[in-house]
This record gives C-alpha cells, sequence and structure tokens, in this order.
C-alpha cells in the first residue's frame, strides 16, 4: 500500500500545545456584562417611575375588592374544556371567577363566549400566565389581582 500523505516526524503524544492568550481573562465580556447590568436596572427604574406616574396606579382592581358573602374562586386551566364549564358553573352560582391558561391547550373562544355570558364588571378575568413561571405567579400575587 502506497503512503501518499506527509509522513509525521513527531507523535501526537509528545507534541506540546501551545496555550498563548489563553491565560489571561478577556475585559471585553466584563464589560458586556456589566453594560448588561446597569441597563437591566436603569430600565427598571424607568418602568417603576412610569407605572407611578400612570392615573389608576393606586387604584384599586375590581378584583382586589372584597364584597361580604361573595366567594372569589381562582379556575386554573379555565380556557379548556373541563376548566371552562367549571367556570361556566360556578359563574352561574353567582361566584366570581379568575381564569389562568396559557392557553397551550386551551381556547380563547371559549374565554370570549363566558365573558359575553358573564359579562357584568367583576364577574370574569381572565389572566394569560404560566404558573410553571414562578415570576409570574408572584407577579400576580404582589398585584393582589387574585385576593
Amino acid at each position: 500500500m502506497l503512503n501518499l500523505g506527509r509522513a509525521r516526524i513527531q507523535g501526537r503524544q509528545n507534541r506540546s500545545m501551545s496555550f498563548e492568550g489563553l491565560d489571561y481573562a478577556d475585559q471585553k465580556k466584563n464589560n458586556d456584562y456589566t453594560g448588561k447590568i446597569v441597563l437591566v436596572i436603569s430600565l427598571t427604574a424607568m418602568c417603576i417611575l412610569v407605572l407611578k406616574q400612570s392615573p389608576t396606579f393606586d387604584t384599586p382592581s375590581v378584583f382586589s375588592q372584597h364584597e361580604p358573602g361573595v366567594t372569589h374562586v381562582l379556575v386554573t386551566g379555565g380556557a379548556g374544556y373541563i376548566g371552562s364549564h367549571a367556570a361556566l358553573r360556578l359563574l352561574r352560582d353567582s361566584y366570581r371567577v379568575t381564569i389562568v391558561d396559557n392557553l397551550s391547550r386551551g381556547n380563547l373562544g371559549a374565554v370570549k363566549i363566558l365573558q359575553q355570558l358573564f359579562h357584568e364588571p367583576g364577574r370574569l378575568q381572565f389572566i394569560y400566565a404560566d404558573l410553571g413561571d414562578p415570576h409570574a405567579v408572584s407577579l400576580i400575587l404582589i398585584l393582589d389581582i387574585i385576593p
């Protein structure tokens, strides 16, 4: 068999590897992270200021007002078949209902029909959120959307 390639003078095991330029940290990467952190903090502060200047910032939601004798029920997955029928039954029995659904398997049409049937303010509320996301859940609880 003919070997037409170059012959190796030194085997792979004995070759030394050069690590030039790899022994120091890249300063650009640290500056990029610092800039991103500063940007996030400044945008968050700006959003808080804009929200506080909003005229409806201190006004409580219709759903955060507690009425004696009226029970508020949270229906998770309320846009699905079973959840929408449970919400319908609760609304017919004069409960206040909050539906939380990410519409992964649910249908927004079912929620719209419920909103048409029970259009009185404070009876039905729909929140598009994923309950697997802890940030979304804490935001719902902090804003006192669900009493």
